[in-house]
């Protein structure tokens, strides 16, 4: 359920647009992996990582839990958890904080380049050292075989000769500043190499924020300067002993700030963050709110034309019963001020299969029920199963599964046009967010499952998976539940009992609500 609340935040987050166009280059350590591609994604001003695709280039052990969004890296002597959505990471007890959230998309959680790696230098490899670079470009790395660079207690004596710094000697030369969506970056050009260790930072009440380069020495009336940029009404650069100090006057108020420094360029970069605008802070709160249940779709299946099953024994056919249903379901549910109910057929009349996920798309629902009643051959066969959309590869899967989709054959050529290409299932999941809604089907299956066999006297044939047509547009979680054989004699006669068809109808009612409950519990977590 959350993971639909985070596949929304990727869409809003994504300003400008998604595009693996560079890499993260490992200039120090190397890779333990020769030659591992660690592709960067741009989710509008940020450039983001695969947190498992660093795990892999330094063959750190992960445990990754997709339902939660959840993945921890376990470093030597130290271990990281990251979460989808937070802005919060943990360090083995310690809680640390990145201007940016994690993201998951494309099922990998993504994390911000600059953050995350500024975060894993002050906390577990002191000597790290990348940068990002255009998509193909090789680099030469040096050797690294101690394991003990990911020792967080490593001396600092060990690292610190890795830059020597020559006193007395200018090495900050020049600054650039440019305006972002989201902040302000500032380009500091050096003459030598620097440590992130060697910098700190911070903001002090009046719009002010200091940096302090340590084993930094510049031309201070050069870097000094009145109205810079637009952020920035002056910059004050004063060298003091070993170090410089920045002393920036804001016109804006930022919230957090990042600086590292890039070995490629050679510059010290230093970002300073803008709080959300009310824009994206409402889009956010829309995102997380589109995803409270709120809308449900019951879909009797065939009517009009299309009897479904057959009835016997002067018992109904298919259509009636799941229309009857499906109208005692709607009577529980419409009771409830917090839920809206769709029908895709109320009376009995013939709904195409791709209309019926049609109305659903449209009218945004957030959970889907196609209700149906199964015949086979063998009489003696009985009792109620529930589907979710997949392959179905089990003989009664595909058995169900044509015989569900050959209402298409009372289709007209115009409505057959709209399956073409759905052959392949392959081809049909590649573009659903299949994976998304799937574990919330199989969660409210389960509850479903559980609750009629509390309720109702039926055989419970259980959860399965086969290819239905009606279940392959509906963009949401949704179910095909089959209430048991018309083709079974003692079977029909209990779908004909008002009494019964209402059991049926109050399980499903309970199911609902209480998949309802646990999904917005979920949303709100997510805040």
């Amino acid at each position: 359920m959350r993971l639909r609340v985070f596949i929304s935040l990727v869409i809003i987050l994504v300003l400008s647009g998604l595009g693996f166009t560079e890499q993260l280059i490992l200039v120090y350590p190397a890779p333990k992996v020769a030659n591992f591609d660690i592709k960067v994604l741009n989710f509008g001003s940020t450039s983001y990582i695969s947190v498992t695709d660093l795990a892999k280039a330094y063959k750190v052990r992960t445990y990754y839990r997709k339902e939660t969004g959840k993945i921890v890296l376990f470093f030597p002597g130290d271990k990281i958890k990251v979460s989808s959505a937070s802005t919060f990471v943990m360090v083995g007890s310690k809680m640390m904080h990145m201007p940016q959230p994690a993201l998951l998309a494309d099922k990998e959680i993504f994390v911000p380049v600059y953050p995350f790696m500024s975060l894993l230098k002050r906390s577990v490899i002191p000597i790290l050292q990348f940068t990002i670079s255009d998509k193909g470009k090789k680099y030469t790395f040096r050797e690294y075989k101690d394991s003990s660079i990911f020792h967080r207690s490593m001396p600092r004596s060990s690292y610190r000769k890795e830059f020597p710094k020559k006193t007395g000697v200018i090495n900050l030369t020049s600054i650039q500043y440019e305006e972002k969506k989201n902040g302000l970056s500032i380009k500091i050009t050096t003459t030598q190499p620097f440590r992130d260790s060697d910098f700190s930072t911070f903001f002090r009440k009046g719009n002010w924020f200091y940096l302090t380069i340590y084993g930094g020495y510049c031309d201070s009336l050069a870097l000094s300067k009145i109205n810079p940029t637009a952020s920035i009404e002056r910059v004050e650069a004063i060298t003091s002993g070993n170090s410089v100090q920045f002393s920036f006057k804001l016109r804006q108020q930022f919230i957090s700030s990042d600086i590292h420094y890039d070995l490629s360029t050679g510059k010290i970069l230093l970002s300073l963050f803008l709080p959300l605008n009310k824009e994206i802070k409402k889009k956010i709160e829309e995102a997380k709110t589109a995803w409270i249940v709120d809308t449900i779709v019951i879909d009797p299946g065939h009517g009009g034309k299309d009897p479904g099953t057959p009835g016997r024994w002067g018992y109904k056919h298919e259509k009636d019963i799941v229309l009857d249903i499906a109208l005692r379901l709607g009577k529980l549910l419409e009771k409830r001020k917090d839920l809206k109910v769709v029908y895709t057929r109320k009376k009995d009349v013939f709904i195409p299969l791709w209309k019926r996920t049609e109305i659903a798309n449209k009218s945004e629902g957030k959970l889907f029920l196609s209700l149906h009643v199964d015949a086979c051959k063998n009489k003696s066969v009985n009792g109620i199963c529930l589907y979710l959309l997949s392959s179905g590869k089990s003989k009664d899967a595909v058995r169900v599964a044509e015989k569900e989709n050959s209402v298409i054959q009372l289709e007209g050529s115009e409505d057959k046009k709209k399956y073409e290409g759905y052959d392949d299932i392959s081809n049909i999941l590649a573009n659903m967010v299949h994976s998304v809604n799937m574990k919330d089907s199989e969660k409210f299956a389960e509850i479903m499952s559980k609750n009629l066999s509390k309720k109702v006297s039926q055989k419970n044939r259980g959860v399965k998976q086969a290819n239905f047509y009606v279940l392959v547009g509906a963009s949401m979680p949704k179910v095909l539940c089959e209430f048991g054989f018309n083709s079974n004699r003692a079977e029909a006669r209990k779908l004909n009992s008002r009494k019964h068809r209402q059991l049926i109808a109050e399980s499903l009612y309970k199911s609902i609500i209480e998949f309802k409950e646990m999904s917005d519990r979920s949303v709100a977590r997510s805040n």
